[in-house]
């Protein structure tokens, strides 16, 4: 019966197709998952702000200072990460 089934679902492409994609979608969100560097900017009162965290220490790293523009948030904390060692994982 289950067999019956399986071959009913694959059979029809566009179904196939959907599952297929529905899988790779899963798959795509486990690989960001298990990225070992994590990043978080936004935009407050036309400031950026941002932190990163270091799994290792199990440390978060905020930049509360605030930038004109997100360019410059991400070099100061590319830069910064690059100081503590946290950016060649």
């Amino acid at each position: 019966m289950i067999e019956l089934l399986a071959r009913l679902i694959f059979s029809w492409a566009p179904l196939r197709q959907a599952m297929f994609e529905e899988v790779h979608l899963y798959d795509s969100i486990d690989a960001a998952m298990q990225e070992p560097a994590t990043n978080l900017s936004w935009e407050e009162g036309g400031l950026w702000y941002g932190y990163t965290y270091d799994s290792n220490a199990r440390r978060y790293y905020f930049d509360d200072t605030g930038h004109s523009s997100m360019t410059d948030l991400w070099d100061y904390l590319w830069t910064r990460d690059n100081k503590y060692g946290l950016i060649d994982r």
